[in-house]
């Protein structure tokens, strides 16, 4: 299966240099990034055993904690075009999309020291305030695999990469070979040609293998231009 990570032009750099650049799980926007659903926090905080063996420390500073420790990059599942992504993602006309696989993913962690686990999840989506569907709900990497049912159009997968550190949270740049991982370089669909001849310009400079090509959707919106 494929996977599809939406970046802008100075990360597409960093893959080139072979740097993957893996945001704290603080830095997300989303406030319910990291957060139990409303039940299960209810258990943290009146659940005497929960409370006996884990202690009284406030839920949001168990949260918190854990966001520290965890580190996410995000993927959507399947390559097909999606312009919500383009536009929250690619933040700006000039960005790009890297395609890859799972296999090539975990191929890629090999490479890494000094991080406690890398977990791949595939993102549940759920009503935090709401009923509860099966599955693992503790103050772990676990929690990076839920997100609110708000964002399914994401369909979502996730490598979290774990860290023994609490003292602050910090972003990763970790080792990687970008030819051993990049299967295409999709161009937005709002680009213009002179973006796509720089993207292939420094692709060549920094020795890259992958193909590079237009979104499916490109041909469409110029076409529809054309009418105006």
């Amino acid at each position: 299966m494929y996977f599809v990570e939406f970046i802008i032009i100075n990360q597409m750099v960093e893959w080139f240099l072979r740097v993957d650049y893996v945001a704290s799980a603080v830095e997300f926007e989303d406030s319910l990034e990291g957060t139990l659903p409303e039940q299960m926090r209810e258990v943290y905080k009146q659940d005497h055993e929960v409370i006996k063996h884990l202690g009284s420390k406030p839920i949001l500073e168990r949260e918190q904690e854990n966001r520290i420790k965890n580190n996410v990059s995000c993927w959507t599942k399947g390559p097909k075009d999606n312009m919500a992504l383009w536009k929250i993602y690619g933040a700006s006309k000039q960005s790009i999309a890297i395609i890859t696989t799972l296999e090539k993913l975990v191929q890629s962690t090999r490479l890494w020291s000094g991080v406690t686990g890398v977990t791949f999840k595939e993102v549940t989506y759920i009503d935090h305030s709401g009923g509860l569907p099966d599955g693992i709900y503790t103050l772990s990497y676990d929690t990076f695999g839920l997100k609110h049912e708000a964002y399914e159009f994401e369909k979502e997968v996730r490598m979290v990469v774990t860290r023994s550190s609490l003292k602050q949270p910090s972003p990763l740049r970790l080792k990687i070979k970008p030819n051993d991982i990049i299967e295409k370089i999709i161009i937005s669909p709002e680009a213009g040609e002179w973006f796509f001849d720089l993207v292939k310009s420094v692709s060549k400079k920094y020795r890259i293998i992958a193909p590079v090509e237009y979104s499916k959707l490109t041909e469409l919106i110029n076409k529809s231009k054309l009418k105006n």
